[in-house]
């Protein structure tokens, strides 16, 4: 098949889009991908990549087709700028590319401005939509505006509008299904539950290394959402004879502030902050690592998230701490891989991590288990293959008759 694709972020911005997309073209499918100008996360264009130069390249068989786009920099009114930037520019190439592709796919991450290209080619070629949801919306722009808000309705309308222009919307986690009935009002026959993936590499590695200190570590973005509050509050009432170390590796908004909090409970000596390291450098904290945390806010639907880190954690067999809502906290029990409590519950994260100190044998099983789950829910070739059903079926002449009958099992 011939399949356009349509995303702001692709290579060499981390995105498993790109992995989607080289993992299609293996399976003889032609891909091009309209994207924008790399400059996630740090906010300027990567070197080589500007306005002027890799605007049109192919690699490892997928056709990249850049849009203009002013990059992030820093603050609120610079991330706008740049939404409303891709948004129109990628709207202008799409009155322009060859429009010879049978299926649109669009992945959305944030903002969903990103879909509207997709949308403008579907109305142009007649083709059907697929829109794979990583973020939600409105719910996604929160931490920046208030519900009540005039901005916030706006936003609102838009993205409804923009769901239901969709044919068919995958989302990542089940708890995501009932949010679009209910705050979009989409109909329950066009959504679909399509776990994201994590590299199965890691399954067959050895994360082992000698050390003296039980090692907690986190590994991801360091945002207010990541909740690691909870965590640092948790460190601070556990009471042992244990020698622990907690290893934050990563950047984010919330950074200076948990350093901040880290000083005011005097937890100075326990805490090590890596900051940011490329993927191919996780393994060698994933080797030191006895435990991987991880949490989520509980106040919105966002706390739903099954956060990309759990997969990752858990094909790299190791135990999972988690304080987090829906169904991530439910995989964790359902696999058996370590310990959930819910969000902002400190004292149950307390007891949760206390235990973990006191009984590291009855942790000794989790982090195969973790592995055994993963082998069978969350490896890349069912998410491939789950796209390339979905895609199939919205290629069918009759595909309004199909859609409603349309299952994906995991």
């Amino acid at each position: 098949m011939k399949i356009l694709v349509v995303c702001q972020h692709y290579y060499p911005e981390n995105f498993q889009i790109t992995d989607i997309c080289e993992e299609l073209v293996k399976h003889n499918n032609q891909v091009t991908v309209l994207t924008g100008i790399p400059n996630y996360p740090k906010g300027e264009f990567f070197a080589g990549y500007d306005l002027s130069h890799h605007r049109h390249e192919t690699r490892n068989g997928v056709e990249i087709i850049r849009a203009r786009e002013i990059p992030r920099h820093k603050g609120l009114l610079h991330l706008a700028i740049n939404y409303i930037s891709f948004c129109l520019f990628a709207s202008l190439k799409a009155l322009t590319i060859k429009r010879d592709f049978d299926v649109i796919y669009a992945y959305q991450l944030s903002p969903i401005l990103m879909v509207i290209p997709a949308i403008i080619l579907k109305y142009l070629t007649g083709k059907k939509l697929f829109l794979y949801c990583c973020d939600l919306w409105p719910e996604s722009c929160e931490a920046f505006i208030s519900r009540n808000s005039f901005f916030y309705k706006v936003i609102k309308f838009f993205s409804t509008w923009i769901y239901r222009q969709s044919d068919v919307i995958g989302v990542e986690s089940e708890d995501f299904l009932d949010y679009f009935v209910r705050r979009h009002q989409i109909d329950k026959n066009r959504l679909l539950y399509i776990p994201q993936f994590a590299d199965s590499s890691y399954l067959d590695k050895d994360f082992t290394k000698p050390h003296e200190n039980i090692n907690f570590v986190f590994l991801g973005n360091v945002g207010k959402a990541q909740n690691l509050d909870c965590f640092v509050e948790a460190f601070s009432k556990v009471k042992t004879q244990s020698k622990f170390l907690v290893h934050i590796v990563g950047t984010g908004s919330f950074l200076t502030e948990l350093k901040e909090m880290v000083k005011g409970y005097d937890l100075q000596s326990k805490f090590i902050f890596h900051g940011r390291h490329p993927v191919e450098e996780m393994g060698k904290f994933y080797a030191i690592a006895d435990v991987c945390i991880m949490g989520l806010t509980g106040q919105s639907i966002i706390g739903h998230t099954i956060p990309n880190k759990l997969q990752g954690y858990m094909a790299a067999g190791k135990t999972v701490i988690a304080a987090i809502d829906g169904a991530a906290g439910r995989i964790i029990q359902s696999a058996n891989c370590g310990i959930a409590v819910p969000a902002g519950d400190v004292d149950a994260l307390s007891k949760g991590i206390q235990d973990f100190l006191d009984h590291p044998e009855t942790y000794k099983m989790c982090g195969e288990n973790g592995r055994r789950y993963f082998k069978e829910h969350f490896h890349k070739d069912q998410h491939i293959k789950s796209v390339e059903t979905v895609i199939e079926t919205l290629n069918k002449e009759e595909a309004d008759q199909w859609i409603p009958y349309l299952k994906i099992e995991h």
